[in-house]
């Protein structure tokens, strides 16, 4: 006790330090974020203002072609001659420095009184101007250098082309008009150089078309000695978050994106931030800026902002420690206080319930007795008595069940099972039911691999609640449909799809996202009267989940639900001798009970049970079936019964695992050790209300060969004993 205190103040600590250093990481993080933030930011406005800038100009060397070509209109240009005189002219008096006329047939008229055909000129072959309006464009712009052998044109220049529609002169039709104009005028209107720190530039911008040509590139050594493509620069990136395809893809996407990279020669890493001019004009606009200038700033903030932080964790970290000091055993009692009162208040509601509907029934019943004329009434109070207590067990199982699973201690069966007798054995239990309620009840399969490997008891469970509910809330002249299908994942695996699938009452959107929350069930005027505990669907939910599985639903209101149950399992291709029997029925015939393996005298059996209730309705039904029976009221008590009895003269002991003196399990174990023959090979069930594979367990352990469940059900029990008897 005394180290209590102490353990609490280091959780406290360990808390408050962890607090510290997750507030610190975020808040470094954030502030990391909030600086790129703010820098990607300035750099978003002055690529926005560039863009802008250019995308003005550009547009207006456009409308200065167009307005060209109505002076040519206005002017009355009929001839070749008069267009090239007009061109001279527009040269002289406009930013170009060079203007061009482009015939359909490919043709080029210049402003210099001379004319070619690209394919006909061995000179200036390389001006072919008609690729660039093939595709249908209206107008182009693109960096044009390089593309002549003539030495009239200026290394640097950028080329503007606008289509012209319908328009002839002197019988040759004309396609494009061109304008080249020097590199200067779009730079002009850039912010070449950012981020400026004593006179060094640490951002420049770049002008690209979609195929990565450099428009206009600061950066002469690269364009002239090395590289006139982005993609070859990345191409040497040591570590760029983009690949070149991932580029490519985004500028065709006319993405505005930004990425890291570092090229390997400059040791340089730097954020290349990118926006697109416009959609008709098909270029990007490139700023590039340092790691540097990201650094630098956010050291500066970075110091400032943790010596404020630092200054705050400590009063508040302080503030903290003294508050869950004081609060913790408060806050611990409230929870404890109000998941008691949630979880009692559940159950008193689902207990009492049906409670009072036996002790009711149970009070008709007792005035009722002797009057004969009562006795049809007394069968049905008997029915319904029995319905209800079997309601009963079925919640209490829920609530073991849901307890286990939600602590993740459930424990599985893996065991082959044979399906198409699985989904028989939920047929039958729940087809009559259905069908008398008016609903046409159907079955469609379509099983590849009928034995698999998985736990046929909580599939079992799964396909009775799905079915059951699809019961409960499908009225008359209704259909319920269940449909089973596989699906092979690989040669050893299998995935199994059960689908429940009914037109009843169908469920509201507000509640089918609570249907698989525990004690929920919806309430309306459609449900009213149909009984369930809420528990149902949330345990098969769990048990899906713990097999690795799931279960959806679908639902429409007034229209029905659909249920999907899917379960992976193991394929057994060795089906095992005793799953290829074809009685699935829980009930025994006249021939198997009672004798013994030899055939001759009728079976003993050795009851231990020390509740005189449960063991006098116990031996009156096995007496009923013609079991010959001996009743022991401890584990010692079944232990010196079995001692003095003579060899074989029990062939079975149904012992309870809880009861005074002597539990069942040390009985058991001491039954194992006695030196006579039959001491190994008396078959000993277990009898229990512990229903825990760890009780099980504990039964197998201590010599027992089987285990029954209280209440015991009398059909199973009667099918275990016939079983013995072959």
């Amino acid at each position: 006790m005394a180290n209590r205190p102490k353990r609490l103040n280091a959780l406290l600590i360990a808390v408050a330090l962890a607090i510290i250093g997750f507030v610190t990481v975020f808040y470094v993080s954030q502030l990391n974020k909030a600086i790129s933030e703010n820098i990607i930011g300035s750099i978003s406005e002055i690529a926005a203002h560039d863009k802008a800038a250019i995308q003005a100009y550009i547009e207006i060397c456009w409308n200065d072609l167009y307005e060209i070509h109505d002076r040519f209109i206005s002017y009355g240009c009929e001839t070749i001659q008069d267009i090239e005189i007009r061109m001279n002219l527009e040269c002289a008096a406009s930013d170009f420095t060079h203007i061009y006329i482009l015939a359909e047939d490919g043709t080029v008229y210049t402003d210099k009184f001379v004319s070619y055909s690209p394919g006909n000129d061995n000179v200036n072959r390389s001006l072919d101007f008609l690729p660039y309006f093939e595709d249908g464009k209206e107008r182009v712009i693109l960096r044009f250098d390089d593309k002549a052998t003539g030495g009239w044109l200026t290394k640097e220049s950028i080329l503007y082309g606008v289509r012209l529609n319908n328009y002839e002169v002197d019988g040759v039709k004309m396609l494009a008009l061109l304008g080249i104009s020097d590199i200067s005028s779009i730079q002009d209107n850039m912010v070449i150089d950012s981020f400026i720190k004593d006179g060094n530039s640490r951002g420049n911008s770049f002008l690209i078309d979609k195929e990565g040509n450099y428009i206009i590139n600061v950066n002469k050594k690269i364009y002239l000695n090395k590289q006139d493509n982005l993609y070859n620069h990345l191409s040497e990136s040591a570590d760029a978050e983009l690949t070149n395809e991932e580029v490519a893809q985004k500028l065709n996407n006319l993405e505005t994106f930004s990425f890291y990279h570092t090229h390997v020669e400059e040791d340089e890493r730097e954020l290349l931030y990118f926006i697109p001019v416009t959609e008709d004009i098909d270029l990007y606009f490139i700023m590039s800026v340092r790691d540097e200038v990201f650094k630098e700033q956010t050291k500066t903030f970075t110091t400032m902002g943790m010596t404020m932080l630092a200054v705050s964790m400590v009063t508040i970290v302080s503030m903290l420690l003294i508050m869950m000091y004081n609060q913790y055993k408060t806050i611990q009692a409230t929870e404890r206080e109000r998941s008691q009162k949630e979880f009692l208040s559940n159950m008193s509601h689902e207990i009492r319930t049906p409670l009072n509907g036996l002790i009711g029934m149970n009070h008709l019943k007792m005035l009722q007795i002797d009057d004969e004329d009562q006795k049809a009434q007394m069968e049905e109070w008997l029915k319904k008595s029995h319905s209800t207590a079997n309601y009963l067990l079925s919640l209490v199982n829920d609530i073991l069940d849901l307890s286990k699973l939600q602590a993740g201690k459930v424990s599985l069966v893996s065991e082959p099972l044979m399906l198409p007798a699985l989904i028989d054995e939920v047929s039958a239990m729940q087809s009559d039911n259905i069908k008398n309620h008016g609903v046409e009840y159907i079955v469609e399969t379509d099983i590849t691999e009928p034995c698999i490997e998985g736990d046929a008891t909580r599939i079992k469970q799964i396909l009775m609640n799905i079915v059951g509910n699809a019961a409960k809330f499908t009225p008359e002249g209704k259909y319920i449909k269940l449909s089973v299908s596989q699906e092979k994942t690989d040669d050893m695996h299998v995935t199994t799809t059960f689908r429940c699938e009914d037109t009843g009452i169908g469920i509201s959107p507000e509640y089918i996202g609570k249907i698989f929350d525990s004690f929920s069930q919806e309430r309306n005027r459609n449900t009213n009267g149909i009984k369930g505990t809420g528990l149902g669907m949330a345990i098969s939910k769990l048990l899906a989940n713990a097999m690795g599985g799931d279960i959806t639903v679908e639902s429409e209101l007034n229209v029905g639900s659909t249920f999907t149950v899917t379960i992976p399992a193991l394929i057994i291709k060795d089906i095992p001798e005793y799953l290829n029997e074809t009685a699935h029925d829980n009930t025994v015939s006249e021939s198997d009970l009672p004798l013994d393996k030899a055939g001759g005298r009728p079976m003993k059996i050795l009851l231990a049970e020390d509740v005189d209730l449960n063991a006098e309705i116990l031996l009156e039904i096995l007496a009923i079936e013609g079991f010959e029976t001996a009743h022991a009221r401890n584990g010692k008590e079944a232990l010196e019964m079995f001692r003095n009895s003579a060899i074989g003269e029990f062939d079975i002991i149904l012992m309870d695992m809880q009861m005074p003196v002597m539990d069942g399990c040390t009985a058991s174990a001491e039954i194992r050790k006695l030196p006579r023959e039959d001491a190994e090979s008396v078959l000993i069930y277990a009898c229990t209300a512990n229903t825990f594979q760890e009780d099980r367990d504990m039964a197998m352990k201590h010599g027992m060969n089987d285990f029954l469940t209280k209440p015991i059900d009398v059909n199973v029990l009667l099918k275990k004993l016939g079983s013995i008897t072959k």
